[in-house]
């Protein structure tokens, strides 16, 4: 097994809540209730143009717990889209897991 580290130090916060905040609507209602479950609850009730422009205004801290709970909320979509990128591209590989963390 191997571990990969991936670091990520610019990414727009918008454009994540636009592609994934739609799939999250039923699992934020099963949520621990922190500031960025809040915030995306109240976002799911908007178009993805309108949440992404609104994530974009809100502060850094605030986009970045945003966006850890989209992914580890989707992490088996995007998972997923992982194995077959590889497969397309030739490369037999099982991703165990994806956890994101601040």
């Amino acid at each position: 097994m191997m571990k990969i580290t991936l670091e990520i130090d610019d990414l727009d916060y918008g454009s994540v809540v636009a592609a994934l905040l739609p799939t999250v609507h039923e699992k934020l209602e099963k949520d621990d209730g922190s500031v960025g479950t809040k915030i995306l609850s109240k976002l799911t009730s908007l178009s993805p143009s309108i949440a992404q422009k609104m994530v974009n205004l809100l502060p850094r801290e605030t986009q970045n717990e945003i966006a850890v709970l989209l992914i580890n909320k989707n992490k088996d979509k995007i998972v997923e889209m992982a194995s077959s990128l590889a497969r397309e591209k030739g490369i037999s590989v099982r991703i165990g897991d994806l956890d994101v963390q601040l």
